[in-house]
């Protein structure tokens, strides 16, 4: 019951390292719609992922209230069934690098977001600041008018 837990929990983070590179594919590329569909699947995925990891750990209680006084890696240690004990191990092995190879996907592609959020801010800032100068050539002789509208190129009144 726990190797097919944890074969569960396995192939569910894979996915989610799947998704993962996806989305860092469609934040580069800046495809709305097909990121609220990547997050819509990601999040029936977690949901799972978190029903997975109750189960777990119910069943990691269930063994250590069998065997009081050990912790879940000293009963694995002490299983009698070799290849059973380097299965498990495995998988746990398995498990602990897809974890740190999502969470390492994860933070590229909040920096890749909080980069875009922030060229977005940029953005927003240049065409709502107060003009400098103007956009197009002024004579160079006689005197300019004095520039009584210090608005950007949209009314941020409005």
């Amino acid at each position: 019951m726990m190797t097919a837990t944890l074969d569960e929990l396995i192939t569910i983070q894979q996915q989610l390292i799947r998704y993962a590179e996806r989305k860092q594919t469609v934040l580069i590329e800046h495809k709305v719609d097909e990121l609220t569909e990547l997050v819509k699947e990601e999040t029936r995925l977690i949901r799972r992922l978190g029903q997975l990891e109750d189960e777990r750990q119910r069943l990691v209680t269930d063994v250590l209230e069998e065997h009081p006084g050990l912790n879940f890696s000293q009963f694995a240690d002490q299983m009698s069934d070799e290849s059973a004990k380097q299965a498990l191990k495995q998988q746990l092995k398995t498990l602990q690098h897809l974890l740190e190879e999502l969470q390492q996907k994860n933070r590229h592609n909040e920096k890749l977001v909080l980069d875009s959020m922030g060229f977005v801010q940029q953005m927003i800032d240049q065409v709502t600041a107060p003009k400098q100068q103007p956009f197009n050539y002024q004579p160079q002789s006689g005197a300019q008018k004095p520039q009584t509208d210090n608005r950007g190129f949209f009314d941020t009144k409005a």
